[in-house]
């Protein structure tokens, strides 16, 4: 069996330093990753000062310097705040940088404040489908040369620059409460 930590800098109280809670979140994965553990995973969240985690990307690129074995996760990047090219280079710089040990967690967003505040207008409804958009598009784009003519994106031939470290590039995973983003995950493998 398998273990792998999921954590974010959770602010209890206003009076809890960033500084400090970085700390707490770099000691305890240090744990993780002494202890065995498969993976460690660590989410996106924009103006909730509850959790720290604006882009989970950076944060497991400094893991990665703190770590040695321990896979790293984005649980989750909240796909509709994102271009699929940007996502896709920088997933892919990131799975560079942490030498190949990224894996990555996408989802549509769990928080209506989030959406509010990012993309005005925005319901669960649309997010799915842009998540729904942007997977496939993200690993098109580390093959190369690939154009987009979507609902909610278009670009002409593109790629990913730098391409992931991993062959196929990292590992993706769909997070999911939704019938349709279950069917959609198993059909896209």
């Amino acid at each position: 069996m398998e273990f792998s930590l999921f954590a974010h800098m959770e602010r209890l109280n206003p009076q809890q330093p960033h500084a400090v809670l970085y700390e707490e979140f770099l000691d305890l994965c240090k744990l993780a990753d002494d202890g065995g553990m498969r993976a460690i995973w660590t989410g996106e969240h924009h103006g909730m000062e509850f959790t720290i985690a604006p882009n989970p990307l950076m944060s497991l690129v400094d893991l990665a310097h703190h770590t040695k074995n321990v896979r790293l996760g984005t649980g989750t990047v909240i796909a509709p705040f994102w271009h699929p090219i940007k996502l896709a280079g920088e997933a892919a710089a990131a799975d560079l940088m942490t030498g190949g040990r990224l894996e990555l967690g996408i989802a549509r967003g769990a928080y209506v404040y989030e959406y509010e505040r990012v993309m005005p207008g925005m319901d669960a409804w649309e997010a799915g489908q842009r998540m729904r958009e942007i997977v496939p598009a993200i690993r098109k784009l580390w093959e190369g040369d690939y154009a987009h003519e979507g609902e909610f994106f278009q670009f002409p031939a593109s790629t990913s620059a730098p391409k992931p470290l991993q062959d196929g590039g990292p590992p993706l995973w769909v997070a999911a409460r939704d019938p349709n983003s279950h069917d959609f995950a198993v059909a896209k493998g």
